[in-house]
């Protein structure tokens, strides 16, 4: 088949959605298909000074690191059309790039257009980034003051891009005779009820697509080696316990509450790995006596051996629309604890992988579940081969299976209807 995969930046070193569309790709091209990209850019790597805004790093030498490279993505087999308009952070860029796309489609006519990106849903919607009205909800419930979250409010309802965000996903909600996707791909049963419960999406439009489990825990001797060179580096001794939080948006992924955790759960530590401004929240640790016990190292693209160092996922999340990190962190044997509003908790949880609280201000919960024992080299690498086998229908031979046969069906109502 001839398959456009849409998505604003191709680049895996960008994210979740960026890493699994490159993924597919080449899973596509290696099971026979035509894989075109249909992309904004591809491979860039952010300007030195958007990264000293962002406070994106203590260590410029470790950023370069994890950036990756500055040049294209290049995949054998993946044709990669860059269509480029004005910048994405506006509204009307966003628009522009979806209508784009949709000129291509229309002239090239792929049998089937899977899109990560609302900007133009396509066949299938596949939104990694989530629901957008239930982020920006949650974006005001993580302000600490009420006149906080009525000036994030305000805030959103000013800016032209997250307007666009919600025009454009109330467009990509209509059913498909009235121009909306064949199917929209979620990748929780949280998105699936966020689309019926806010748009009134009908069930049979919806399809649940949770993330293949990719990772592999590594073997024991590997494993204990990135162990005890990450904990010889950041000055970790073998007995210390470490909670592991990885994420950009540090508000959003709950790096405050995260905090406060570790306060309550003496004499656990914390590694914060990920691109934010930092300030706000080492004078928190400071203020709660914490400081020496939460260190953040920025980004990397070396998580197995932060995972390795680490004794649990600490992810008090406002909103996650799956949470792929929770599945890396089960491939290297460390419980999760997250919160209801994590799209994988439900998962998580049916399968005894770590605790779900409802709220990420459950310090005391949260804290408790540290306290719980900690695993053994043994146990944990037990404990990694268990979560293999529960969340063995999540394998990427059987995601691509069940992919295939959307793409089959969908071209078959395409031919159907034409």
């Amino acid at each position: 088949m001839k398959i456009a995969l849409i998505i604003e930046h191709f680049d895996p070193a960008r994210g979740g959605a960026e890493h699994f569309t490159v993924w597919l790709a080449e899973r596509l091209v290696a099971a026979g298909h035509e894989v075109h990209v249909l992309c904004h850019d591809s491979g860039r790597r952010p300007p030195p000074r958007s990264l000293a805004r962002h406070g994106a790093s203590h260590d410029a030498r470790r950023w370069s690191g994890a950036a990756g490279s500055s040049g294209p993505v290049r995949i054998d087999g993946v044709h990669i059309h860059i269509l480029k308009t004005i910048k994405l952070s506006t509204g009307v860029g966003f628009r522009r790039f979806g209508r784009a796309a949709q000129r291509w489609c229309r002239a090239r006519r792929p049998d089937v257009a899977h899109s990560m990106s609302v900007a133009w849903p396509g066949d299938l919607y596949h939104p990694h980034a989530g629901v957008y009205a239930r982020l920006q909800s949650q974006a005001v419930a993580s302000r600490r003051t009420p006149a906080a979250a009525r000036l994030k409010r305000f805030l959103l309802r000013l800016s032209g891009k997250q307007r666009a965000l919600l025009a454009l996903e109330k467009r990509a909600m209509r059913p498909p005779e009235r121009g909306g996707p064949w199917k929209i791909l979620c990748l929780s049963a949280r998105m699936q009820r966020d689309f019926r419960a806010l748009y009134g999406v009908a069930p049979a439009q919806l399809e649940i697509m949770e993330n293949p489990f990719t990772c592999r825990p590594p073997p024991p001797a590997q494993w204990a080696a990135m162990r005890r060179w990450f904990r010889e580096m950041y000055r970790l001794n073998e007995t210390d316990r470490v909670a592991v939080f990885a994420g950009h948006d540090f508000r959003r992924k709950g790096l405050d509450w995260a905090i406060r955790t570790i306060a309550a759960a003496a004499p656990w530590k914390l590694l914060v790995v990920g691109m934010g401004r930092t300030r706000a929240y080492l004078e928190l640790a400071q203020r709660l006596g914490v400081a020496e016990r939460v260190l953040f190292i920025g980004p990397t693209r070396q998580m197995d051996h932060v995972y390795s160092a680490g004794d649990a996922l600490l992810l008090p999340t406002f909103y996650d629309s799956f949470g792929l990190v929770a599945l890396e962190a089960l491939a290297q044997g460390l419980p999760v604890i997250s919160t209801r509003f994590l799209g994988a908790g439900e998962m998580i949880e049916r399968h005894a992988l770590g605790t779900i609280v409802d709220s990420p201000c459950a310090v005391r919960e949260m804290a408790a579940a540290l306290a719980a024992p900690p695993w053994s080299g043994c146990d944990r690498m037990e404990f990694a081969r268990r979560a293999m086998r529960a969340l063995g229908d999540l394998s990427p031979a059987a995601y691509l299976a069940k992919l295939e046969d959307l793409y089959r069906r969908c071209l078959a109502d395409k031919a159907a209807g034409d």
